[in-house]
């Protein structure tokens, strides 16, 4: 499988490498995957979420949920391994020759309706992922395109206008490719057409076979996969409550697999005899968001003095049980981007109140006015279900009330959240951006040409971040050929967004996952918990069954 990079919250699908040099299409795994072991075949994991998908047309949609699924579906041209190195997948081979890269397409491969996989369909997809009238949320990741050509039907070329030195692991790995006979209707059936959005049909490793809204969505083994079929015949990914509902659906063995663990369940997790945990560090950021382009999130000072009015050490301390970095930018420690030199602002309710002073804020009694006379008042959003992300909001309630401010909690569903986010009307929300490893690249997140529009609401710049300077490092870190140049920019750039409070960083979690001692094979990565799914297996033969 491939890294499909985007992810808001705390998932992010990928798995093993495609080897190279490898023929088409196989039915005998054995002779494909490198260790493929046919006694390991059979059975079927549950896993959970507590948001359910969105939309299963790739790139239409930028929760987590959604591409969890659109992952294990479809195959981008090139994958990454373990390491965020590119390696072949629909691609068996590439060259570069200036600003144009071309791709050897695989050979005999097929649609999972079966129909022959060929370059159009590259051609279509690349074509759609930029038409702008497409509601691409990932719009930018192409930004450095100027054309595509098909060659022949197993050859195809992308040109582009500006360099891109990481175009390989940050686009063409992400790019799912689309069935060009699935979408009649182009742009319309991508942007509109429920059915498809509900139905994938890709050339990955699972099949798509049922989805019931708000319940679970189900995928099979495709048995031809070039790469070899996955051991599992089915994963199904039950959607439920919340956290806690998930651990203990675990602990009863009507879950098989929680990515996530909240770290007040985890000691009662580990004493479950028939359940084991794997701590691991994902590539991710926290944060608290809001729409920058009104007031009074337009202010850096208004930003700084709540950044200083909250109190982020007992988040890592008291919410995360110790099992997280404290955030100060948006560069996980694990990663060379990261400035080592950089910290997080402090608690200190003093100085957040002179902040507000300073910038024509005053505190009556218990209520903090604006210049206007006006109550400040905010609402503080999270997406329902999620414990942490709740109890910071009632933190940052306690905290920023010291300042006058009164903060109202509250819980959306996930796609009425997302929506809101996307048109900028949430006021302040939690949030989590992941699935990047060294070849991060925060482009979409933060180049002001990812602000949404009314002809492209998705795109993911939502917090509306327009600032010339995050804006030049970002292009900058782009085209710098010298990885250790490139890694100095972005080190500029985590110093940049500490010093104006971009976004008011929490921290980065270290992760645990819980799931069955019986299930074999799972090696997460940095960007993506489930890297290897392909290679998960039931070690009890009585499972496979």
């Amino acid at each position: 499988m491939k890294n499909v990079k985007s992810k808001f919250v705390s998932t992010a699908l990928a798995a093993t490498v495609v080897l190279a040099g490898l023929p088409g299409l196989h039915s005998d795994a054995a002779s494909v995957r490198k260790g493929f072991d046919s006694k390991k075949v059979g059975g079927k994991v549950v896993i959970s979420t507590f948001a359910d998908a969105v939309s299963l047309t790739p790139l239409n949609s930028s929760d987590s949920a959604s591409i969890d699924i659109t992952s294990m579906v479809y195959d981008g041209l090139l994958t990454l391994n373990k390491s965020g190195a590119v390696a072949p997948a629909l691609a068996t081979s590439w060259k570069k020759s200036g600003l144009t890269y071309t791709f050897t397409i695989r050979k005999g491969v097929k649609w999972h309706d079966g129909k022959p996989f060929t370059a159009k369909d590259v051609k279509f997809s690349y074509d759609m992922f930029m038409n702008p009238k497409a509601e691409n949320h990932y719009a930018s990741l192409f930004d450095a395109v100027k054309s595509t050509k098909l060659i022949n039907d197993y050859s195809f070329q992308i040109t582009l206008k500006e360099k891109d030195v990481l175009f390989l692991e940050n686009t063409v790995a992400a790019a799912p490719i689309m069935p060009k006979h699935q979408f009649p209707k182009g742009v319309d059936d991508y942007n509109k057409n429920n059915k498809i959005h509900r139905n994938p049909i890709g050339t990955g490793p699972f099949k798509f076979k049922e989805w019931k809204s708000n319940e679970r969505i189900v995928v099979t083994a495709n048995k031809n996969y070039f790469e070899g079929r996955p051991y599992l015949n089915e994963v199904i990914t039950k959607v439920l409550p919340d956290a806690n509902v998930e651990a203990l659906n675990l602990i009863k063995g009507d879950v098989d697999y929680v990515e996530s663990l909240t770290p007040k369940l985890l000691a009662q997790v580990k004493k479950d005899k028939d359940t084991t945990t794997k701590s691991y560090d994902q590539g991710r950021f926290d944060f608290i968001g809001f729409n920058e382009a009104v007031k009074p999130w337009n202010n850096e000072k208004f930003r700084e003095a709540l950044a200083y009015g909250l109190d982020r050490k007992s988040i890592v301390s008291k919410i995360q049980l110790g099992r997280a970095y404290q955030g100060s930018g948006p560069m996980h420690p694990k990663i060379p981007q990261n400035n080592d030199s950089v910290k997080p602002l402090p608690y200190d309710v003093k100085k957040a109140a002179a902040l507000l002073k300073e910038i024509g804020y005053e505190k009556r009694g218990n209520t903090l006015y604006d210049k206007d006379g006006k109550a400040v008042k905010i609402e503080f959003a999270y997406n329902n279900g999620n414990k942490t992300r709740e109890a910071v909001a009632l933190l940052a309630q306690q905290n920023w009330a010291k300042l006058g401010i009164k903060v109202t909690p509250r819980a959306y569903e996930w796609s009425i959240f997302l929506d809101k986010y996307a048109a900028g009307e949430l006021d302040c929300f939690a949030l989590g951006w992941s699935g990047y490893d060294a070849n991060v690249d925060h482009y979409q997140f933060f180049h002001s040409s990812g602000i949404p529009t009314k002809a492209n609401p998705g795109l993911s710049n939502r917090n509306r971040v327009d600032d010339k300077t995050i804006d030049r490092l970002l292009e900058q870190y782009k085209q710098e050929e010298n990885r250790e140049k490139r890694i100095k920019i972005y080190q500029e750039l985590h110093k940049y967004m500490s010093d104006h409070e971009i976004l008011i960083w929490t921290y980065h979690p270290k992760l645990t996952m819980g799931y069955d001692e019986d299930l074999g094979g799972i090696e997460p990565s940095i960007s993506n918990d489930k890297f290897s799914l392909i290679d998960w297996y039931w070690k009890d033969a009585k499972k496979r069954k």
